[in-house]
């Protein structure tokens, strides 16, 4: 009994020990988010009023942020929609991301038929969390208005103390200027909120997939085309494979413990041969007669 107690404890440690890589190893070779430049939508792939919503750049009240919108359903599908980008205007796409899924985004820009521009038809595209929508709204009315930040005052600010004055897009790399198409992708890790809201009750995480056609205060952006265009999005959502949030705690776990069981288990070991009552008769070497 003693020694099934031994070996059924020692497989337990060891397949609590080697589970975790296992799993870790499985998500590794499984592609977190989907890869490649083009966007795989079906043909009949149209536009979601239950999923998206497309907002403008002027909505909502100076540094207040935005009215209460419409609830949004999670996106689950794959979503299609043609927007039209005036000339010095942006707007956006609102959508609700959420973990478990992956999402490709696919832009492209063309002239509009009515107001086509001179030039190529270029913009820039954004993610954003719901603040730094906010943030970028008070910026284009800022400049709108005039209130615009010298650039060589923008220099002399540390790069880490920026997002006090400009917009971030999301985890500060979803920014994709002066393209006339491109393509990206993301997956969110959890669903927390990047700040507590102390006016009221928290809603859903909410991001925006801003289209930019003005010369907004980031130094690499693409100024205004002279003229109007249609901007074409897809986005194709895929379900990715997550590891459940216990499994760090397991590897955190057994690492330390593996340094004080596994020289236990040793010295029990070693302490427990020769112990038990051996079988086998001695034989005795007879004395010899002189």
């Amino acid at each position: 009994m003693r020694d099934f107690l031994k070996k059924f404890f020692a497989g337990g440690f060891s397949l609590g020990f080697m589970a975790p890589m296992l799993a870790i190893l499985l998500v590794s070779t499984t592609p977190v988010v989907a890869s490649g430049n083009d966007c795989n939508l079906a043909p009949d792939v149209g536009f979601n009023a239950a999923y998206a919503e497309v907002v403008e750049v002027e909505e909502g009240g100076f540094w207040w942020g935005n009215a209460p919108r419409n609830d949004l359903s999670p996106l689950i599908s794959d979503l299609y929609v043609e927007i039209e980008l005036q000339e010095n205007y942006a707007e956006a796409l609102r959508l609700e991301l959420i973990p478990g899924y992956s999402y490709t985004f696919c832009i492209e820009f063309h002239s509009d038929p009515d107001n086509p521009p001179t030039n190529d038809p270029k913009g820039d595209v954004y993610l954003f969390t719901s603040a730094n929508w906010d943030r970028y709204q008070s910026d284009y009315q800022m400049v709108s208005e005039g209130w615009q930040t010298p650039e060589e005052v923008m220099d002399m600010i540390p790069v880490e103390w920026r997002d006090m004055v400009v917009f971030l897009p999301f985890r500060d790399t979803h920014a994709y200027e002066g393209k006339r198409s491109t393509s990206f992708s993301t997956a969110l890790d959890n669903d927390n909120k990047a700040f507590i809201s102390w006016f009221g009750d928290n809603s859903d995480p909410e991001y925006f997939l801003a289209l930019d056609n003005w010369n907004n205060t980031r130094p690499n952006d693409a100024v205004s085309v002279d003229g109007d265009m249609i901007v074409q999005v897809w986005i194709d959502v895929e379900e990715r494979l997550t590891l459940p949030r216990f499994t760090a705690y397991i590897m955190v776990g057994l690492l330390p413990l593996s340094c004080v069981i596994v020289p236990m288990l040793l010295h029990s070991k070693y302490h427990s041969t020769g112990a038990g009552e051996s079988s086998e008769k001695q034989e005795l070497v007879p004395l010899l007669e002189q």
